[in-house]
């Protein structure tokens, strides 16, 4: 890799997780939604701008936006959906009662939960780097929720949050199955109009209010869906067909971070000791975990 492609690589990577990292601000300023309507409207735009994408590459001699789509593939693109669309309102349900800081910190422990449930339904390895990284880990997560534990407010985030690292995982162990014969455009168009419909139909069977909001709102709503979903994640996607996965969610360990220091001025927002400490911890056995092994 010449020194030009390498420095465009690392700028878009770079650019990737801070618009990512920026998603529970964006969320906490369209708070006049509630978490479903948010969902929804996120989900869905982002769902329209894959659209654009890939029938504006079919437009121009591509391939057809669902190429290689076979109905084996329908059930698992509903359980990937559906993990999805879970994972997005029960973490966007945490952020209206915990702290950014606890909420994202806890939303990407999901390479700790990853290694668990792949030794338990794929019989993959945990190797002795990976079960320190996952103690140190739930030691954090313990201490995040030990500060929380006097508000059963923020303890409930807390649970909320971690819900949807599990949601996570669902997605991304039905995303590996999923993309070892179906290409990255046909999987990613697939699971995000899937995901949106479903919370729609949620959001209309809890009877969530989806309409009627300031224009403020509005405009947040719009700002989550395109820089977090289309800039954020499309960045991220492209770093991954020049770098490893590894590399690239090691990158996105800097979002709890990010996403703290710019809820401070924006929301006046001042994390707790134990948020910090405890948060500290799960980033640090998230990055024992995921290093590679000398030689490896």
């Amino acid at each position: 890799m010449n020194e030009l492609r390498e420095r465009r690589l690392y700028l878009g990577l770079t650019a990737g997780v801070f618009a990512v990292s920026l998603a529970a601000v964006f969320i906490r300023l369209a708070g006049e939604a509630p978490p479903l309507a948010i969902a929804a409207y996120r989900m869905s735009l982002g769902a329209a701008a894959m659209s654009l994408f890939a029938f504006g590459r079919q437009a121009t001699g591509g391939a057809p936006p669902l190429r290689g789509l076979a109905r084996r593939d329908l059930p698992l693109i509903g359980v990937s959906a559906l993990c999805l669309a879970l994972h997005f309102w029960t973490w966007i349900v945490s952020l209206e009662h915990t702290s950014v800081a606890s909420s994202v910190v806890l939303v990407t422990a999901s390479p700790l939960i990853t290694a668990v449930a792949s030794r338990a339904l794929f019989g993959e390895a945990i190797h002795t780097r990976t079960l320190v990284g996952i103690g140190v880990g739930l030691a954090g997560g313990v201490l995040l929720a030990a500060g929380d534990a006097g508000d059963g407010s923020e303890l409930f985030g807390d649970a909320m949050a971690f819900l949807g690292a599990i949601a996570v995982v669902g997605y991304m162990l039905a995303g590996r199955r999923l993309r070892t014969r179906l290409p990255a455009t046909t999987y990613n168009l697939s699971v995000y109009t899937v995901a949106a419909v479903l919370l729609w139909a949620l959001a209309l069977g809890f009877g969530a209010q989806l309409e009627g909001f300031r224009v403020d709102t509005y405009l947040w709503l719009a700002v989550t869906a395109i820089v977090p979903q289309a800039i954020g994640h499309s960045l991220l996607n492209w770093s991954l067909g020049h770098v490893t996965a590894t590399a690239v969610t090691v990158a996105v360990m800097a979002e709890p971070v990010i996403a703290t220091i710019v809820a401070i001025p924006v929301l006046g927002e001042q994390p707790p000791l134990t948020s910090v400490a405890g948060g500290a911890l799960v980033l640090a056995g998230i990055f024992v975990a995921m290093r590679k092994a000398p030689g490896g």
